[in-house]
């Protein structure tokens, strides 16, 4: 039995039971009038079962517990004794209470008609978001997917050809330093500090390629970069950046593992340029809850004014923690702040082992 069966016959159920108690109050409202006699009016009573049979069994179904209330109020009056001047009175008053039920099904129907209406069009704009929801997040992990290609691609192009260019000039300029020292001519010392300025352009290009394409990702995994990571924030801040694994932590999700790593490369950029730390901790261990990843400053913090910023990357590493279902936390800690992101999982079923 399928799941869409199961809540429709549930609904019918009920409807029928409603229904049920709608026509056992008839009985009920009519021997309350009958024992209290013709003097007391009872017929707004009956409205209990008009009310109920309408709205949980339509119309129609109104139309008959009017009709059948009609009868029980006369039939309760006449039993009680009423005596009417003429013949036409009683059915006077029967066509009068019989309009006024009529009425409140007409309204009641009208009123669930437009309830089911304003239901349906709920679920339409609610399948719509929902749908609109999706569409966005595919869009946004495409173009996750297209930033990482390009990062990709301009670190190979970097790496390939900016820095053998690079290579290639500092080599030269170090055969005419050679030269030029030989010949024992003075301009040899500003030959040979060009030739340094060029050798640091190498490392500064090849610095700026690991962090667009970082090789190690592809060779050596999450642990090896996020190493390589800290160790070149050292070099190139006045912070000392450390990394930090207990124990071997394990995974296989080359998707979570890109991920990973550049929500731990934006928080320590942000930390770096905003925190005014000394110290920056990047830590990954397993926990009971998954693999946890934590980078952590000593710094003043993150202030909401500049959290609120898109230029943070905030709302990119959130978006990138989502991707792959992981839990994403940013929190003030004593001294500093905490970039915190769990993901969820068996950390026993994965294979990534520290080098």
């Amino acid at each position: 039995m399928s799941s869409d069966t199961k809540p429709a016959k549930s609904d019918d159920r009920l409807t029928f039971a409603w229904v049920i108690i709608a026509f056992a109050i008839l009985p009920v409202v009519t021997a309350a009038d009958y024992l209290t006699g013709f003097e007391f009016q009872f017929s707004i009573f009956y409205l209990v079962s008009i009310y109920l049979a309408t709205w949980r069994g339509g119309w129609r179904l109104g139309v008959v517990v009017s009709l059948v209330s009609v009868v029980f109020s006369l039939t309760g009056d006449i039993a009680s004794g009423a005596v009417y001047k003429t013949a036409l009175v009683p059915w006077w008053n029967c066509l009068i209470a019989l309009s006024f039920y009529l009425a409140m099904v007409w309204s009641l129907q009208r009123l669930h008609t437009f309830q089911r209406h304003l239901e349906k069009r709920v679920e339409e704009r609610t399948a719509a978001l929902r749908d609109e929801i999706q569409e966005r997040k595919k869009l946004e992990q495409a173009l996750l997917e297209v930033s990482e290609r390009e990062q990709r691609r301009i670190g190979h192009d970097l790496h390939d050809s900016l820095c053998q260019h690079l290579t290639s000039a500092a080599l030269a300029g170090q055969v005419l330093c050679d030269k030029l020292r030989a010949q024992d001519v003075k301009e040899a010392a500003d030959c040979q500090q060009l030739v340094g300025i060029v050798e640091e352009g190498i490392d500064l290009a090849r610095s700026l390629a690991r962090g667009l394409a970082p090789v190690e990702l592809d060779v050596l995994g999450l642990t090896a970069t996020l190493r390589e990571l800290a160790r070149t924030t050292t070099q190139r801040s006045k912070m000392s950046c450390v990394f930090e694994m207990p124990q071997e932590v394990i995974l296989v999700d080359t998707e979570a593992v890109v991920h990973l790593f550049r929500i731990a490369q934006e928080a320590v950029n942000n930390a770096v340029r905003h925190s005014a730390a000394t110290t920056i901790t990047i830590a990954l261990h397993n926990t009971l809850e998954g693999v946890e990843m934590l980078v952590d400053d000593d710094g003043s913090g993150i202030p909401p004014a500049t959290m609120r910023k898109s230029g943070m990357g905030l709302h990119i590493m959130r978006h990138r923690a989502s991707m792959m279902g992981a839990r994403f936390e940013i929190t003030a800690l004593k001294k500093g702040s905490r970039v915190r992101v769990v993901l969820p999982g068996s950390p026993a079923t994965s294979q990534l082992h520290q080098p």
